[in-house]
């Protein structure tokens, strides 16, 4: 039932997710939500319960996960993301931004596409530096050929094959609409955007395009994991803390 006289706001939050055990609340383990809430609630003197754009996994890191939540209490939104990133501080948790937003927008359901990045080290020695923060891959990859696979992904298909588990009644179609491969220096950066995504299928199409880069599969191979296939059929699940969530995209920017 919503409160009398109450709002709902957005928050842009960037995290490092290697502190936490992902962005769903899990009793007994720390979570992003689970540490908003408390935050929130401190703060506000009321519960309150967040409502995320994207439930990203333990280890994935964000740079602009968005959460909503309603409230009848009096905010300064100024104030706002300082007050919560010093309270969140030792959750590696960080407010950018905090917006009002109409009285029906909800982070998840609002939400029009998600932008994920996926970095990684293509070079013989790892970095001390980035550890943590990329996929080291030693062997030479040829992105050209990752760039051709990546293009054949664009569009509305059935991701069925990149997708970890599919829960029964799960619809398996989504709308990629763009997915490049760019390549600066010894980095590779892998961009996706679609209207959302399945349980680790970011991870599954980063490791499907590195074989393809690696010379175990053909571009061509792609065409056939969009058949549909089943998930032995594409490549490896990449590593989580190499991905992050840049952006949220709504109809109105925050």
């Amino acid at each position: 039932m919503t409160q009398a006289g109450s709002r709902t706001f957005a928050l842009v939050v960037e995290y490092d997710g290697a502190f936490t055990h992902g962005m769903q609340r899990q009793s007994g383990l720390p979570t992003v939500a689970g540490a908003l809430d408390l935050a929130l609630s401190t703060l506000l003197g009321q519960d309150i319960q967040v409502v995320v754009a994207g439930r990203t996994d333990a280890g994935v890191h964000a740079r602009g996960q968005v959460v909503s939540f309603r409230t009848a209490a009096l905010i300064d939104l100024r104030r706002m993301p300082v007050a919560l990133s010093g309270m969140l501080r030792e959750s590696h948790i960080a407010v950018l931004r905090a917006v009002e937003r109409d009285a029906d927008f909800s982070a998840r359901r609002s939400a029009l596409a998600r932008t994920y990045r996926y970095r990684i080290l293509n070079r013989l020695a790892p970095s001390p530096l980035e550890r943590g923060r990329v996929f080291h891959v030693g062997a030479r990859l040829d992105v050209e050929a990752m760039k051709a696979g990546a293009a054949m992904l664009v569009g509305e298909h059935d991701f069925a094959a990149f997708c970890a588990s599919v829960p029964a009644g799960v619809v398996t179609r989504r709308t990629m609409t763009s997915l490049a491969v760019e390549r600066d220096g010894d980095m590779i950066d892998i961009w996706l955007t679609a209207d959302s995504f399945l349980h680790h299928m970011v991870r599954i199409i980063v490791g499907t395009l590195v074989e393809i880069g690696r010379g175990r599969r053909e571009a061509g191979d792609i065409a056939r994991l969009l058949v549909p296939a089943t998930r032995s059929d594409a490549g490896f699940t990449a590593p989580a803390h190499a991905l992050y969530l840049e952006r949220v995209h709504y109809a109105e920017p925050l």
